[in-house]
């Protein structure tokens, strides 16, 4: 089951590499797949230096596959509690409160970036939430349709 991945998204995070930060600079290829989850290991051209598809983002070193992670936060707000989720889900209590963290430090470092680097005020970022929402649920409800 290879999925498609379009390595013009990813840049390399060496500091000290030339192509630092650089999306689409065309030096960012697939060494292999790993784990049970057949996770991308990626090199860059440029330095040599090698990084998981999941680097910067909140599922890096995490054992389980993304989409279980992702439908289990979902259920918080849904049953209305993390023990809840934890008995819908067969999930440990104290590895969905890891996961929660994970999601929300990561949203902050986005919304502080988004105030702070790009100086937007909190209404433009609302409005960015709200259209990564609406692209999630998209999303969502054609992985519904292909099951």
């Amino acid at each position: 089951m290879e999925s498609i991945l379009d390595l013009s998204k990813f840049w390399c995070w060496q500091k000290d590499c030339l192509d630092y930060g650089k999306k689409g600079a065309g030096n960012i290829v697939l060494k292999e797949r790993y784990g049970k989850d057949n996770r991308a290991l990626l090199k860059c051209r440029t330095c040599g230096h090698c990084f998981s598809e999941t680097h910067g983002t909140p599922f890096f070193g995490l054992n389980t596959p993304i989409d279980e992670v992702c439908r289990t936060l979902a259920m918080i707000p849904e049953k209305g509690s993390i023990r809840g989720a934890a008995r819908m889900s067969g999930h440990d209590k104290s590895t969905i409160c890891k996961w929660a963290d994970l999601a929300g430090k990561h949203c902050r470092e986005v919304t502080d970036y988004f105030l702070g680097e790009l100086r937007l005020d909190r209404v433009q970022v609302d409005e960015i939430w709200s259209y990564i929402k609406k692209g999630e649920k998209r999303r969502y409800q054609r992985f519904e349709r292909i099951r």
